[in-house]
């Protein structure tokens, strides 16, 4: 008599159908995961190197800015370029809404702002989106006591 072979899976493997199929496609979701992070994370880093190249460029712009004004003050005492604003040290009023006197130089600009009457002027660097404001304190003529701070 024949012996019959039961058709289906061999013994050995019962249950086991599929099973590399369903490993290769974890293996790959986990590869595309991989690659996703590590692009956003390269992506970051550039992002946050170009942000600081941008601030130091726009710290540096209005640097500028402070030594176009004293020559400015020097060769003008009473030169001004805004009406007095309350309060003091307004940032948005100052990168946003002040006249000033703003002044291109290489890919960036920067705006300074001085007060009628006032002791104090102000320096804006603008470089894409780094924005540096600092403030310059000053004695009447002949400026002997200079002070300066990043607001």
């Amino acid at each position: 008599m024949k012996k019959t072979i039961p058709a289906g899976p061999p013994a050995g493997r019962a249950g086991k159908q599929g099973s590399a199929i369903i490993i290769i496609i974890i293996i790959i979701s986990l590869l595309g995961t991989l690659s996703a992070l590590s692009v956003k994370i390269v992506y970051n880093y550039l992002a946050s190197a170009n942000s600081g190249l941008n601030r130091e460029q726009a710290f540096w712009l209005a640097e500028a800015g402070l030594a176009k004004a004293g020559v400015e003050i020097t060769h003008n005492p009473n030169w001004y370029t805004d009406i007095p604003y309350y309060p003091e040290d307004n940032v948005g009023w100052l990168i946003n809404y002040a006249v000033g006197q703003i002044n291109s130089l290489g890919e960036g600009s920067f705006k300074i702002v001085r007060e009628m009457g006032k002791d104090r002027l102000y320096s804006i660097g603008l470089k894409g989106s780094g924005v540096v404001v600092l403030k310059l304190r000053f004695s009447p003529p002949p400026f002997t006591n200079l002070e300066w701070q990043e607001i």
